[in-house]
């Protein structure tokens, strides 16, 4: 019985690991029933060796489901072993063509697939409907229920293509929130009408597609309940299981964020994850304690908090999921033809002026965050890349108000002067909800009087941001091949 027990408390749990090389203590938690781990940036060096680290944890046992967040945009973690990035959701969205979507799915996964990874924590079917969404951004397809719902169909479809599983998250939906779940505990008060007619269309339609796995949000839904939607039973089995008729393996958000662990320990958070309906907890943490968490999954079924059936029941789901995925058929992938497609147009659907081979550039982008690292440094480094005469600078975050005294040693200042005399690119992102930002673009555009561009890599609502007359593009994402060749157009 003891030993069930701690199998099933560790099928239950995916957790995160540090370096490139699965530890002793990993491969013994995976030998011990561990459900699924799941890999980020810090544990990827190149193509060889993130198979390599895979094959390694099968071979401690085989029906070990490996994971990554793999969404599209500025931020991969497989940037070392993918030499063909995906584009982010809202310009596929944008583009609006649901067959080059799921082409680009496709290609992705099958990445994927050929790495030892079979879930791609993708797509993020979260409806963008507030533009200053502090944590969504271009990780959604658009600002409709309409455009998302057909375009995670078309990326689920894809995904499956390859012959890995998908997971349409952040459930019920992350698009409405003024609140990080990294930093702090969202809410949204929507009308469960209103909930319906947006944020959960899309998760019926991706669940109609056979998506595998739904992630939950930690977000309170107040017309359902007062807890975060990863720790309540209502929205979890309730809406999820219940009402949406989803068969498949719920896991959470990582329980570590904020949201979660402001009031509550990380352990603790696991169990009343599983309670309410989850079947896999998330620990992504490098120093995730796996033994730890297994013994207190296990404690909790032994004492009464957490019932043995549950724990069960979410156990057979994980399991059946494995072996479904030994069953499927892999895909070769398309060698980037789908990435090449989205920035050919791009191009073709806009105007670049020709500026010249040594433009400066204004990389003005939003500041890093625990969730995940950039795989470029900022827009000099992909001009420079394509016209070595070209330079700039990169600034994040909250920068000295340029109105201030000895403006000279302000950051923006030095920019504008190091921009003298040279036509000048000025790359913005999520402007709209970022007000340093747009005060910086207006003072870089006031002191300017050469040639200026506005490059919009964010959402392209930051469009509004430019004032009239200044030409202007976008790009709804920062993916390293698209800005590539808008690089190459700019720098004629």
């Amino acid at each position: 019985m003891s030993d069930q027990l701690d199998r099933d408390a560790a099928g239950s749990l995916v957790v995160g690991f540090s370096g490139t090389t699965a530890t002793d203590e990993l491969r013994r938690a995976v030998a011990d029933g561990l459900g699924a781990v799941i890999l980020f940036t810090r544990n990827v060096a190149s193509a060889e060796q993130v198979a390599a680290l895979t094959a390694s944890l099968r071979a401690e046992r085989p029906d070990l489901i490996v994971a990554i967040d793999h969404e599209g945009g500025e931020f991969s973690h497989l940037a070392p072993a993918n030499p063909w990035p995906l584009a982010s959701p809202r310009l596929l969205g944008d583009l609006d063509d649901v067959d080059l979507t799921r082409a680009s799915a496709r290609d992705a996964a099958a990445t994927l697939a050929a790495l030892g990874i079979d879930l791609m924590l993708a797509p993020s079917v979260d409806v963008n409907s507030n533009p200053a969404n502090p944590i969504i951004s271009t990780r959604s397809f658009g600002r409709t229920a309409d455009v998302v719902s057909r375009h995670g169909v078309a990326f689920v479809e894809g995904v499956h293509e390859a012959g890995i599983a998908a997971c349409p998250k952040h459930f019920p939906g992350h698009g409405d929130v003024a609140v990080d779940s990294h930093s702090d505990l969202p809410r949204v008060d929507r009308s469960i009408e209103e909930v319906k007619a947006v944020e959960l269309a899309p998760f019926r339609a991706t669940i109609a597609a056979g998506a595998d796995v739904v992630m939950s949000a930690h977000i309170v839904f107040s017309a359902y309940d007062d807890q975060p939607a990863t720790l309540s039973h209502r929205v979890l089995t309730g809406l999820l299981r219940e009402e949406l008729g989803f068969t498949g393996v719920i896991t959470t958000d990582a329980l570590e964020m904020q949201a979660i662990t402001k009031n509550r320990s990380i352990e603790d958070a696991a169990v009343a994850s599983i309670a309410a309906g989850a079947d896999l907890a998330m620990i992504a943490v490098g120093t995730a304690d796996a033994q730890a968490l297994i013994a207190r999954v296990a404690d909790a079924v032994r004492t009464g908090t957490l019932p043995a059936e549950r724990v069960s029941d979410a156990v057979a789901r994980v399991r059946a999921l494995a072996a479904s995925l030994g069953q499927r058929t892999r895909q070769p992938g398309l060698d980037g033809a789908p990435i090449r497609e989205v920035a050919a147009r791009v191009v073709a659907n806009q105007t670049f002026p020709a500026l010249g081979p040594t433009p400066y550039v204004i990389d003005l982008t939003q500041g890093l965050h625990p969730a995940w690292n950039p795989y470029f440094s900022g827009l000099p480094e992909i001009f420079t890349r394509v016209a070595p005469g070209a330079d700039g600078v990169v600034l994040r975050g909250e920068h000295r108000d340029t109105n201030a005294a000895e403006p000279e040693n302000d950051d923006i200042a030095k920019a504008a002067q190091a921009a003298e005399g040279r036509p000048l690119v000025i790359a913005i992102q999520d402007a709209g909800r970022t007000p340093w930002m747009r005060d910086a673009l207006t003072h870089l555009l006031q002191k300017h009087t050469g040639d200026v561009f506005v490059l919009c890599t964010g959402i392209p609502e930051d469009r509004s941001v430019v004032p009239a007359g200044i030409p202007s593009a976008t790009t709804s994402g920062r993916n390293v091949v698209v800005l590539e060749a808008v690089a190459k157009e700019l720098t004629r």
